[in-house]
């Protein structure tokens, strides 16, 4: 199990994970404390440990000795108690913790005795990577909110890993510090030594009086052999609090909050060697780029942190998976950039139902996306940027002593011209991304000890166009606001929670057309509730969800669940946003049992059922699941899950056209996983799904194999398989006199892809990480089809299949083309493309990263990406590995220094 997060439990629901991956839950009532601790009422009315903090006169060292005399007059923090596999049991080994601190910082020193010290497993990693190993975390709630908390874990290996916990059960593992730790091993077991600088802390000064100023604090230590974890300060084994349950650090005389200034500049400089045509003025085969910037980070009062990037790069950051997305919709790509992703305690504002939902107010990917322009002059050859510039960014973040969460975040990104050469070689640029001002701003006031909480959230994204110009397609300003609300009671256990969302956005008659006749809205379709409306130059609309939930208290959790999105809410500008239109109601149930229990260590149960209507009141779904979750007393793990959706109205299946009838269908999944302690863990991954009524099949296989064959090098493998076959896939929308025609096919596609990371550390500040994949995917179209009665329940009434003397295909510029005589009076009345596919792609990442001093590293990058396209849907595995490896190849090499300084 990884030390990355604090506590991590299989039995509960993912979006919990995250926090700290903290889940330390034990219901057993506090073990008695030695005389130099106590304990003390919590946030929530239950004994919490008490640990006196003592200033040290002298600073320790950090070698991870624990030797000097400050060390053995502190109170020791002892009595841990198991979070699993026993909850409330004792933990199986001693274990103690002591607290020092001095004006500038705190020291957390902590012995780990072990009645096997051979059995200590000690794995290197990079920083903040999750591996199997024994560790030890420390988390201070330095606000005493009882909502927020700094996360700082050290390995045995002395691998470094931090995090910043939020909304008490909820983590960004992405948040970074600068500090200090050493371990050492010995006969009696480990010991870590940190240091942690309050400049990398938020917390209010002492006060005047000689009180003091309290924390709130736990530690926690895992023993990987035995796959357990145990607590000082016990928290409910289901999760529902984690910050909240926390012990408290008291006695910490004349602290004084640091506005800290910290800067990291940093200087770069690549090589890229790509294919081209020596006819093509704009091919370089080596073009060479050196670029500097930095990052910095200051404290502007002693709870408000004002975060600041000057001409951002990010080509350290791993490529983003290939995929062929057969949809409308847009693919979600997760963020990978450091400075965007640090923050999702602030700026995170989820909108959508499910717990796989991405939809979200702020979708940090919009800033420096790919131009959205495209030259529209007849052109020989193109360069157009692979991405928009981001000349700066801005955060300020902080929270303050009175309960205020307060965020803001403004980018600008420049405008980007693309270059071409016309068919006569004369040269010319075009404008193809304007510059843009993407803003979002966040504030959360929290009650009653953070039971309660309301919340204001306002983004904006500002344009600068010119009337009439090339990208008059894109909007001048998009606006949302809204806010959101939760409030626990019954001792914590239960939970109303629920949002109110606006948004507008204006543009030109063109730009706002576009969005009305996006996959998100297709306002042009016949069935829907608003119609579009070609002069409208403004769009507006709104979302709102109220849940109610029981989240502790137990083993049982239940909720309901209500969503309602007006067909003109749009947040896609400096959101992410999939669908409108829509009502739905879910209902949702959950057992889970966190102890061990027959052959299991821990299991769970869910079930759900959820109904969805558009506004005009037609029903788009219904459906249903079970799944559990489990693992047994062998550290095996597992899951599985049903789901099936019962007939509805699909209204985005035409594109823009009519409501079209679907099937009932149903989909179901499962994996396994070894026991991840072994040097060798295997594990695999299906899903499969299908139509009721119709000949529609898909499945898909993920098996992996990870490798750990010493303690400096991982290799992982993981092969997908997936294979698609479809009775009815859209192919296009041709128009033609008679109006428009609605064409679909027969799909059979296959996937193949292999992920493959090899990780090996040489020393916790040096590694080296490999990254590759190859993809190959095809699909072949047959038995086309169009759309003859949209609402229709019988396959053969829906649609109708076109007859041999209908349709022919046609070779035309390289490419296949369809005509279709659908009067069958010998003319061709439409067309469209051959939609027959055959993608293939190879994109690897080889990193040595080394961090030559705390917050300083330097990269030496190596990026290959090698893609091509074929009109041809035949798979053959073999021949396409084959061509692949004949494909012509991009590759960069980069060298990036980043060097810290506090100052």
């Amino acid at each position: 199990m990884g030390f990355s997060s604090f506590l991590i439990d299989s039995a509960v629901p993912m979006r919990r994970l995250a926090a700290f991956g903290l889940l330390m839950g034990l219901a057993a009532p506090l073990a008695a404390q030695d005389s130099a601790t106590g304990s003390e009422t919590s946030a929530r009315g239950a004994a919490a440990p008490v640990l006196q903090a003592i200033r040290a006169t002298e600073p320790p060292q950090i070698d991870g000795r624990l030797d000097e005399s400050a060390w053995s007059g502190a109170p020791a923090a002892r009595d841990f108690v198991q979070y699993r596999p026993d909850a409330g049991e004792p933990a199986s080994e001693r274990t103690e913790v002591r607290v020092l601190y001095t004006d500038d910082a705190v020291y957390v020193g902590a012995r780990m005795y072990d009645s096997d010290p051979g059995g200590i497993i000690r794995r290197l990693a990079r920083r903040d990577e999750q591996v199997t190993t024994d560790a030890f975390h420390v988390a201070f709630d330095s606000y005493f909110d009882h909502r927020t908390a700094f996360r700082f874990s050290v390995s045995v290996a002395g691998v470094q890993s931090d995090g910043l916990l939020f909304s008490d059960t909820q983590a960004d593992d992405d948040w970074d510090a600068v500090w200090e730790s050493a371990t050492r091993t010995d006969e009696s077991g480990w010991t870590a030594e940190l240091r942690i600088p309050l400049s990398q802390l938020r917390f209010a000064g002492s006060s005047e009086d000689g009180a003091g100023s309290t924390w709130g604090i736990n530690f926690r230590r895992e023993i990987a052999r035995l796959d357990e974890s145990s607590v000082w300060s016990p928290l409910p084994e289901d999760g529902s609090r984690v910050v909240s349950a926390f012990g408290t650090l008291r006695d910490l005389q004349g602290l004084r909050p640091r506005r800290n200034l910290e800067v990291r500049p940093y200087v770069l400089s690549s090589a890229t060697r790509a294919p081209g045509a020596a006819a093509d003025p704009f091919y370089t085969a080596t073009a060479l780029r050196q670029t500097v910037g930095g990052d910095l980070k200051y404290g502007i009062t002693e709870n408000l942190t004002l975060d600041v990037t000057v001409n951002p790069d990010f080509g350290q950051v791993e490529a983003d998976p290939s995929v062929v997305n057969l949809t409308a919709f847009e693919t979600f790509f997760p963020e990978k950039r450091p400075f965007f992703q640090e923050g999702s305690d602030i700026f995170g504002f989820s909108f959508g139902g499910g717990g796989d939902n991405n939809e979200s107010l702020f979708y940090s990917r919009r800033i420096g996306r790919a131009p959205q322009g495209s030259v529209t002059s007849p052109a020989d050859y193109r360069d157009v940027p692979a991405a928009t510039s981001i000349l700066g960014a801005a955060k300020l973040s902080g929270k303050t002593a009175n309960g205020w969460s307060i965020g803001f975040l403004d980018a600008l990104t420049s405008s980007e011209m693309a270059q071409f050469s016309t068919p006569a070689g004369a040269l010319g640029e075009q404008v193809v991304e304007p510059v843009t001002n993407y803003a979002v701003g966040r504030v959360i006031r929290d009650f009653r000890d953070g039971e309660s909480a309301i919340g204001l959230i306002a983004t904006a994204t500002n344009r600068r166009l010119d009337a009439g110009g090339s990208l008059a397609f894109l909007a001048d300003e998009a606006y949302t606001g809204g806010v959101d609300f939760r409030h626990r009671f019954g001792n914590g256990n239960y939970e109303i929670s629920g949002h109110a969302i606006g948004s507008t956005v204006s543009g030109s008659p063109e730009a706002i057309e576009r969005i009305q006749r996006s996959s998100v809205h297709y306002f042009q379709s016949p069935d829907s509730r608003h119609g579009l409306d070609p002069a409208r130059t403004r769009l507006s609309g709104s979302t709102s969800t109220i849940s109610f939930s029981k989240v502790g208290g137990g083993n049982w959790r239940y909720g309901l669940f209500g969503e309602n999105r007006s067909p003109g809410f749009e947040a896609n500008d400096l959101g992410f946003q999939q669908n409108a239109d829509y009502r739905v109601g879910a209902v949702w149930a959950n057992y889970q049992q966190f102890r061990p229990q027959g052959p299991f260590r821990n299991w769970g149960v869910n079930a759900a059922t959820w109904s969805g209507w558009t506004f005009r009141g037609e029903r788009q779904f219904t459906g249903g699941n079970v799944n559990g979750n489990f693992q047994f007393r062998n550290f095996w793990r597992g899951f599985a899950g049903f789901n099936q959706e019962w007939a509805g109205l699909a209204t985005t299946a035409l594109r823009g056209g009519p409501i079209l009838y679907q099937p009932s269908q149903w989909s179901s999944w499962g994996g396994m996983f070894t026991d991840s302690r072994k040097p060798v863990q295997v594990g695999a991954v299906f899903n499969a799904g299908g139509e009721y009524s119709t000949a529609t099949r898909r499945f898909g296989l993920s098996p992996n194999v990870r490798l750990q064959p010493s303690s400096r090098l991982q290799l992982n493998i993981g092969p997908n398989l997936q294979w698609n076959d479809r009775a009815w896939q859209f192919v296009s929308r041709p128009d033609a006199p008679d109006g428009t025609h609605y064409v679909f096919a027969r799909l059979s596609q296959q996937t193949v892809s292999i992920t493959t990371r090899l990780n090996y550390t040489f020393s916790p500040d040096l590694s080296l990480q490999f990254y590759a994949e190859p993809f190959v995917s095809a699909g072949s179209y047959d038995r086309f089809m169009e759309v003859d009665d949209p609402r229709a329940s019988e396959f053969s009434d829906r649609f109708r299949t076109y007859g041999e003397n209908e349709i022919r295909r046609l070779e035309a510029n390289g490419s296949g083309l369809y005509q279709v005589d659908a009067d069958r009076d010998g003319r061709a009345d439409f067309g469209f493309r051959d939609p027959d596919f055959n993608v293939k792609s190879f994109r690897s990442n080889l990193v040595l990263r080394w961090q030559y001093r705390p917050g300083s590293t330097v990269f030496l990058v190596w990026s290959r990406d090698q893609q091509s396209f074929r009109n041809d849907g035949s798979f053959r595995l073999g021949e396409d590995l084959t061509d692949l490896a004949r494909i012509p190849s991009t590759n960069i090499f980069l060298v990036k220094f980043e060097h810290w300084l506090g100052l």
